[in-house]
């Protein structure tokens, strides 16, 4: 569970990506052509091309505006910096600095390359509204304030030492719950984003082997949380071409088609409210929802972004799950 606190209080922000990735396995092809597969490692000869298209896509001055308020926010920092040797300034002077953001997201091919312009915009503001609402700096700052946290309940040892996430690493520790801006969890997806990372001559296992590379290099973090959003959901019960849960990347830039089943469980269009479902659909989704508040703010937080970047949202893709089941509860199968 992600928690935070500011003045005193605690604050539950969301049950992370342990709820949206729990026991992920392969993918398969699924409704499009483009489907079917993880985001792939960009290839090295190509990694600037992809710098220099998305630093135009979010330009260095935008994102220091979105990230204003986190920047210099003192209570931006991780708990266990000294005994993980990390630097002493605020998480967002060192780690979610625009750079590393950039540097981040063109490490995987995919991730704001489909579509027209304002496509390839929109899925950057989605994805940094989700980042808001699961690492930032609370809806009281402008924007959410992306790029507050790393770790897991701001880097507790009880947390990032939990074997609650799959295990723990029996040289350093370390466990598997959550880090990077969209807090990737779970042993089987540090093992996953390795294998794609490492390209065919690589250590597959480095990150298994040392899950804190994700908090103390911020290139690395930021990558694991953009490879995630590009990762489908698989079960050994779900059918070869329909996920357990789809892609957000797949969602964003339209690709998902709903099946039959989907609609049935409200889920009828590839809009912001599937992507909320996806990430922590049990607490926020559906007429039970614990948690609206939350995903409201990430609609917010969503619009917001999406004005200071100059994206147009479409009508139809301002959705806040409220009317959606969760993909567990019902299946799109």
């Amino acid at each position: 569970m992600i928690c935070k606190n500011f003045k005193g209080r605690w604050v539950i922000l969301a049950f992370g990506l342990a709820v949206w990735c729990m026991g992920c396995s392969g993918s398969d092809d699924s409704t499009t052509s483009q489907q079917g597969d993880d985001f792939h490692r960009t290839p090295p000869a190509d990694v600037q091309a992809r710098i220099e298209d998305l630093k135009k896509l979010l330009p260095r001055e935008v994102y220091d505006t979105i990230t204003a308020g986190s920047r210099n926010n003192e209570q931006c920092w991780d708990r266990n910096r000294d005994i993980l040797g990390l630097p002493r300034e605020l998480n967002g002077q060192w780690y979610y600095t625009y750079d590393n953001l950039i540097e981040g997201m063109a490490q995987l091919d995919e991730f704001a390359n489909d579509g027209d312009q304002n496509t390839k915009k929109l899925e950057i503001a989605a994805f940094l509204a989700n980042v808001a609402q699961e690492t930032g700096a609370g809806s009281t700052v402008a924007f959410g304030g992306p790029g507050c946290f790393i770790q897991e309940d701001f880097g507790s040892e009880v947390m990032r030492t939990s074997a609650d996430c799959g295990g723990v690493q029996p040289t350093t520790g370390a466990g598997y719950c959550g880090r990077g801006p969209h807090q990737l969890t779970w042993l089987v997806n540090y093992a996953a984003f390795g294998v794609t990372m490492a390209g065919d001559d690589g250590d597959k296992d480095k990150y298994v082997k040392n899950p804190d590379l994700l908090t103390t290099d911020p290139e690395t973090g930021i990558a694991g949380s953009i490879w995630f959003w590009g990762h489908e959901e698989r079960t050994d019960w779900s059918p070869p071409k329909i996920p357990f849960k789809p892609a957000a990347h797949n969602v964003a830039v339209g690709y998902w088609k709903p099946t039959d089943k989907d609609v049935a469980c409200g889920r009828t269009k590839a809009d912001f409210g599937i992507i909320i479902n996806l990430i922590n659909g049990g607490k926020e989704c559906g007429p039970g929802a614990v948690n609206p508040k939350a995903a409201e703010n990430r609609v917010e937080y969503l619009k917001a972004i999406a004005a200071e970047m100059g994206v147009t949202i479409p009508d139809w893709f301002l959705d806040n799950c409220s009317s959606q089941k969760n993909f567990a509860e019902c299946t799109s199968y």
